[in-house]
This record gives structure tokens, C-alpha cells and sequence, in this order.
């Protein structure tokens, strides 16, 4: 870890800004490297889109500090404006990015005084034997809001606006494990430091999710929000704690599942499926394991000759039952999975209930997909990324839509259709979006 040994340098002499060994910090602040200025700027652009919405209010500024070390516990000792020099907490934050232990400095109203930077400091493990100081002498000096990184003895600004992604599991951030890993190593160390949201918007059950995040824990980045089960189930990080790869570490969000009984009546959902299967037969059509449905969602497996057929008749019986439904297909391979959710469930209606829950824009919301039951999320007022390996009739109806829409005032298209695969065509669409650098 080379973690360097002794006080700081006394404040205002020989001071350096930066240089850690092995260590990876990213800060919420100000200033340069060794005396060079970093810009302000933000290179992104802004993607203006078709929508009344907007952006959340942007708060005035401060300081934040994530560092990631070998240790446990540490502290931020600084002297800030010019003050005397005393610690600043750094913890592992309720939702905050996995691996980083986390420091929020309140700023003051008074400006540093003239030739002080706005947060001299050091780190250190909480019993100060051990310091984290710049290997050109002095200590690190921070002049100005920003964002900031500090990892291998560099300090960086950490450029670009936050952006929601919003992704499809299967098939889509999940399949090839080097781009799940290439991913998950962008967004640890750049989309979520910079205040990005990540959600996973999936068919499985959170049983089935919580399998798969153990299984691919070393290469499959934690999100921050699951919909789950076709947009019927939403989950949040618990406030209270717990690991996210446990049950304990999510919490339902009960606002969402009651908006969904609105005219919604699960016997006649699934009283209509079974004179679907009636219809076309025990051999072409039956109900998934239970485990697969919920208070909010029916799921059938139907052959796809008797698909068509299967779900017309399953529209028919919940028309004339006056319950107003979304009956939504998806698969291939000979057999298509047929999903009968509320109204108001599926993927876009969920995206954008965790959207607004957590401040974002269609501006800066990227649903990605690869199959027929993405289109919901996909066909919103948000970015969409269809990636590379989508399925045909995903492919085929994106390219309909994509030729249908007016492009954005930037000239690019609201929807990409990648040419990588999987993880790979996420991050190829983050690029092309100016999310990524």
C-alpha cells in the first residue's frame, strides 16, 4: 500500500499536490496537480430531448472526498480556508460507491484567505500511525470546487456530467464476463464518483438476482436500485444497512407496488391466461414455476406458432373483464415468454418511478436492452442503447423506431444501436452519448 509515515508538513510550506502510492482517492473539491490547473469545464454536452422535464436543482458547493486504501478507517486531516488543522471523518456511505469509504466537508461561508488553499490536508488511518502524503513533500492543496480523483499518486478532476443507467441483465450487462468486469472498472472508478446511478430493470426475482450478483460478485457492479419481475417490484438499498448481495441489503419500495393495484385484478389476469391455454393447448402454452410470479405478474411460456393466438385471446378475456393490463412477450428459440402485468407496470413505467425518485432527467437516463421485453423502457422520452447482440425482432423494431424519430438537436439519434456486445455496447453508447471518456 506504501503508506507513508509522519505528520504533515506544517501548513503553507513545501505543500504538493498529491502523489499516493497504490492508494485511490476522489474528491469533491478544487485544484491541480503539483501546481497545474485543472479546468472547470465540463467537456459533455448536454443532449436537449423532446420532454418538459427537468433536471433536479443543482445544490451550491462542497466538498467530497471518496478514498480507497488498504485501511479499514481513516481521516482527512486538513486545515480548510486557512483554519486550524483538525479531522474530517471519512466512512463507508449509505448508497454510496462499493469499496470507498467516503468524507462530506461543509464549507464555509468565508473564502480562503489570500495565498491559502481552500483544503490543505493528509490522510491517515484513525490511529495516525500511518500517513497518506504526497511523495514530492508537503501536503495536498485543493484550491476549488470539483471533483477530483487522486489514485496512484496523480491528482485528476473527474470530468463529466452523472448519468442513470438503467440495464437489462440478461443477455445485456450480463453474459460475457470480461465486459461485465470492463463495466463494473468503469463505474466504480468514474460513473458512479461522479454521482451516477445504476439499476438493474430485469425480469428475474430478487432471489434469482441476489444468485447471480454471488455468483459474478468479482466482475458485476452493485446497483443502486432493482426493478424486478418484468417493472411489478422496485427495491432500494436499505438505509439501514446490509450486504447487497443478501436480502437484508434491499428494501421494497410499498409506494410503487400499491400504485399498481389501480384497475388491476389478479384472478381475471389469471382466469384469461388460462382460456388462452384452453385454446391453444397444454402443448404450446403453460405457467412458469411460481417462484417466476407475483401479485402483479402472471408468466406463461407459449410456443411460438400459438403466440400470436395466445396473447390475442388473453387481451380479449381482460377487455371484456374491464381490467386493464400490459401484456408483454419476449424470447426466442421456438418458445416466447408472455408476461400479464398491470397497466401501470413494465420497464419504462418503472424506470421512470426510479428516475424521478432519485432526480435524473430523460437528458441524463440510459436504458440498454437486448430483447423484445426492453421495448417499454427502450421506446421512452430517455437515451436507449440497443446493444450488439440484440435479438432479431429487438433489432428490427429498433431500427423501425430509430427511422421514425426526429434526431436530437445534437444530430445524433435518441436511440443507438451498438455495435459491441453485451457490457461492451453499454459502454460503447455511454461514449457515443459523451457519458464516458
Amino acid at each position: 500500500m506504501g503508506q507513508l509515515r509522519g505528520a504533515p508538513t506544517q501548513q503553507g510550506k513545501g505543500s504538493c499536490c498529491v502523489k499516493a502510492r497504490n492508494q485511490r482517492c476522489y474528491l469533491s473539491l478544487g485544484r491541480s496537480t503539483c501546481g497545474r490547473r485543472i479546468s472547470l469545464a465540463c467537456s459533455a454536452t448536454a443532449e436537449a430531448l423532446r420532454s418538459t422535464d427537468a433536471p433536479s436543482s443543482a445544490t451550491g458547493p462542497s466538498l467530497k472526498l471518496f478514498y480507497r486504501t488498504g485501511w479499514d478507517r481513516a481521516v482527512v486531516h486538513g486545515s480548510l480556508c486557512g483554519s486550524t488543522w483538525r479531522d474530517f471523518p471519512l466512512g463507508k456511505a449509505a448508497g454510496g460507491p462499493e469499496r470507498w469509504l467516503v468524507a462530506e466537508i461543509s464549507l464555509p461561508a468565508a473564502v480562503a484567505p489570500g495565498g491559502k488553499p481552500l483544503l490543505e490536508f493528509v490522510v491517515a488511518d484513525v490511529g495516525k500511525s500511518a500517513w497518506d502524503k504526497p511523495p514530492c513533500g508537503g501536503n495536498y492543496r485543493l484550491e476549488a470546487p470539483g471533483v477530483y480523483s487522486l489514485r496512484g499518486g496523480t491528482l485528476k478532476k473527474v470530468g463529466g456530467r452523472p448519468v442513470m443507467v438503467v440495464s437489462d441483465l440478461d443477455g445485456t450487462m450480463v453474459g460475457d464476463d470480461t465486459a461485465t468486469a470492463a463495466f463494473k472498472s468503469w463505474w466504480e472508478d468514474g460513473g458512479a464518483l461522479r454521482g451516477g446511478v445504476l439499476v438493474y430493470n430485469t425480469g428475474r426475482s430478487l432471489d434469482s438476482f441476489l444468485e447471480l450478483l454471488r455468483s459474478k460478485a468479482s466482475v458485476m457492479a452493485v446497483p443502486d436500485a432493482l426493478i424486478l419481475a418484468v417493472g411489478t417490484c422496485v427495491y432500494l438499498r436499505n438505509p439501514a444497512g446490509g450486504p447487497p448481495d443478501q436480502p437484508s441489503g434491499w428494501k421494497e419500495d410499498w409506494e410503487w407496488s400499491a400504485a399498481l393495484d389501480e384497475r388491476w385484478n389478479l384472478k381475471a389476469a389469471r382466469d384469461a391466461c388460462y382460456k388462452a391455454l384452453a385454446e391453444v393447448g397444454s402443448d404450446n402454452m403453460h405457467f412458469r414455476p411460481k417462484e417466476e410470479l407475483n401479485d402483479h405478474k402472471i408468466t406463461c411460456g407459449v410456443a411460438d406458432p400459438k403466440a400470436a393466438a395466445a396473447v390475442a385471446r388473453v387481451k380479449g378475456e381482460l377487455a371484456a373483464a374491464g381490467v386493464a393490463a400490459n401484456v408483454i412477450t419476449s424470447g426466442h428459440g421456438g418458445w416466447k415468454y408472455m408476461d400479464v402485468v398491470p397497466i401501470r407496470a413494465g420497464k419504462l413505467e418503472a424506470l421512470n418511478h426510479v428516475r424521478r425518485h432519485f432526480g435524473f432527467s430523460v437528458a441524463s437516463t440510459v436504458a440498454c436492452g437486448d430483447s423484445g421485453n426492453d421495448i417499454l423502457m427502450l421506446s421512452g422520452e430517455n437515451l436507449a442503447i440497443v446493444v450488439g447482440n440484440a435479438q432479431p425482432d429487438l433489432r428490427q423494431w429498433a431500427q423501425q423506431r430509430q427511422a421514425s424519430e426526429q434526431p436530437l438537436p445534437s444530430g445524433k439519434q435518441r436511440m443507438l444501436l451498438a455495435s459491441r456486445k453485451e457490457a461492451l455496447g453499454i459502454l460503447e453508447g455511454l461514449e457515443h452519448f459523451g457519458f464516458k471518456s
